[in-house]
């Protein structure tokens, strides 16, 4: 690894735990949530997602997180906790131009789709994109209808040519 790109890993890796720590500091107390990074655990207890008949995608946290956050140092990503099982992953990056903030993939546990950690997940989100100097996030390729319009419930405004939701911060 480059020194330059380490550098950029080390001083946005300290943004996101910022912008996690001050969404964990706003949640009820007694929630039960807690807020990591992703880590080997949290890749680890994906795992268990793959053999799940109710799963709705197919995205091989394990297999695919490490490239992409070698590729993209400024990511988003969020590992949220209910005591020990993990009930959601998401990440995201910066747009190329620096305006918004993406979030490319965002998966609950299929046992534990009822848990809501969407709204959590999008607060960190915006938080972590003020800290970029973004002007707007965005979910990319709402899989369905029903996720497209639970998603527009928290002011997000689908875009159909782009395939995306956003709010401006």
């Amino acid at each position: 690894m480059l020194v330059s790109h380490l550098d950029a890993e080390n001083r946005y890796h300290a943004l996101r735990q910022l912008a996690i720590s001050t969404i964990a500091g706003q949640l009820p107390a007694g929630s039960g949530a807690t807020l990591r990074l992703i880590d080997d655990a949290a890749l680890k207890a994906s795992q268990v997602w793959e053999s799940s008949k109710t799963r709705l995608v197919d995205w091989d946290w394990f297999a695919y997180y490490p490239s992409f956050k070698y590729r993209h140092p400024k990511r988003f990503e969020l590992a949220v906790w209910a005591g020990p099982t993990l009930i959601s992953l998401s990440l995201g990056r910066p747009t190329y131009n620096a305006t918004a903030l993406r979030l490319d993939f965002i998966e609950a546990s299929p046992e534990q789709r009822s848990s809501k950690a969407f709204p959590i997940v999008i607060a960190a989100m915006a938080t972590y994109a003020e800290a970029l100097g973004a002007q707007e996030i965005r979910v990319m390729h709402p899989i369905n209808d029903e996720v497209k319009n639970y998603y527009a419930r928290f002011g997000l405004t689908y875009v159909a040519q782009g395939d995306y939701l956003y709010t401006r911060l």
